[in-house]
């Protein structure tokens, strides 16, 4: 019976970890487009340099 339940707790931690991880690059992401803009149009309108970051950091960023 206890080896049941201590099974049912790791079980449990492991899906809290999975949930926590798939939320991280989300938090992580935050500001990416316009430290990415900035880097590469260096102070220049340039619509290539919005394509690469729409890119690298996806567009909801913005």
């Amino acid at each position: 019976m206890a080896g049941q339940q201590s099974t049912r707790m790791v079980a449990m931690l492991l899906a809290a970890l999975v949930v926590a991880a798939a939320s991280l690059p989300a938090a992580t992401a935050y500001g990416c487009y316009d430290d990415c803009y900035e880097r590469c149009a260096n102070g220049k309108d340039d619509p290539v340099c919005t394509k690469m970051c729409n890119q690298a950091c996806g567009p909801d960023d913005q």
